[in-house]
């Protein structure tokens, strides 16, 4: 298949708009000043390929300076625009970046290219699925972002093995090093107990392993291998900002197994443990947030609710996960930092 260079350096092609505009099909962030009707910055979206359409023409693919800007504008104004809740944000930038991917494919771009442009999609995904954890199904489905985010991790990833297996690759510069470590961090901390990820950690250059981040990311994860889940929530609140964030989505399982390890030690009408103690370890901010997990894994209280008494017998196994939520350590990062920024990798702490 024939390479095509795209050629078009504005955010939509003259023919997409024009046509979306005469139909009628702008999205509310296509509006200007959200009045309906009148149409502002148009962005492409994105269409699924069919077999008998045909290859688009330059002039209906965005250079690779226009992607750049797209994804930028995305990131920047759309991300911040707050007259709608963030999961119509969400909906319209995950279409647009779906449509700047596919453009990636067909014009076949090379791995620094591609890197250029994923990483700030791969940090997007991260962000959003953290901060839409707790929404309904119906404004936000976590299994699609975790395709997608997966599928973007692992892109970027064989982008960076490629430019490795290169004889003439140089090493990469320092800001190129710290999108790479915090990228690879993410990928370890999304694939937390996965045998493919971690083996990944080991075979990586030193130049990303001595990196401070990525060395507590793979103290967390060899804590998790060995089953040290005290040392894996202690590590959770040292992690940067989205890091921390997409680490708070492992929460839930690994109290869970924690709680199912304490129904074993201490399933004992004469033992307890107190609640300051379960907080401090479950990473809880408040003791009606255990009040919750304990009685949805039916656990009991002390008369005093002061502790809590575990029993093997009683403890709920076939109940499911409770969902991810946002966790006071986590806000409290995301709070101090300004989000274009961190989403496309200007700034890491």
């Amino acid at each position: 298949m024939a390479q095509v260079q795209g050629s078009c350096e504005s955010f939509c092609p003259d023919r997409e708009a024009k046509m979306r505009i005469r139909e009628k099909l702008l999205h509310y962030f296509e509006l200007k000043n959200g009045q309906k009707n009148i149409p502002g910055v148009l962005v492409k979206e994105f269409t699924r390929s069919a077999a008998d359409v045909k290859m688009p023409l330059p002039n209906e693919l965005r250079t690779e300076a226009s992607l750049t800007k797209t994804v930028e504008y995305l990131l920047k104004d759309i991300i911040l625009d707050t007259r709608k809740p963030y999961n119509w944000a969400y909906d319209f930038i995950f279409d647009r970046l779906r449509a700047v991917r596919r453009e990636i494919v067909i014009q076949m771009y090379d791995a620094s290219q591609k890197i250029r442009l994923l990483e700030p999609i791969v940090m997007f995904l991260a962000y959003s699925r953290y901060r839409l954890c707790e929404e309904s199904i119906e404004k936000f489905d976590p299994k699609i972002c975790n395709q997608h985010l997966q599928e973007c991790l692992t892109g970027v990833l064989c982008c960076y093995d490629e430019l490795e297996d290169l004889e003439s690759h140089k090493e990469p510069t320092i800001r190129e090093l710290e999108r790479r470590c915090f990228i690879e961090c993410l990928y370890q901390v999304f694939n937390l107990g996965s045998p493919e990820s971690f083996a990944r950690s080991l075979t990586l250059p030193d130049y990303v392993r001595q990196n401070a981040t990525f060395k507590l990311c793979f103290q967390i994860c060899l804590a998790f291998q060995q089953g040290n889940l005290y040392r894996v929530l202690m590590g959770f609140p040292q992690l940067p900002h989205v890091l921390c964030a997409l680490a708070a989505i492992k929460l839930q399982a690994i109290r869970r197994s924690l709680l199912q390890i304490f129904t074993h030690a201490y399933s004992n009408k004469q033992l307890s443990v107190p609640v300051p103690y379960l907080l401090r370890l479950l990473l809880i901010d408040s003791t009606s947030g255990l009040q919750d997990q304990c009685r949805h894994y039916n656990i009991a209280f002390t008369d005093d609710r002061k502790a809590v008494h575990f029993s093997k017998a009683d403890f709920n196994h076939n109940t499911d996960l409770l969902k991810p939520k946002h966790e006071r350590f986590v806000e409290s990062k995301l709070k101090r930092i300004y989000l274009p920024e961190v989403l496309l990798l200007k700034k890491f702490y």
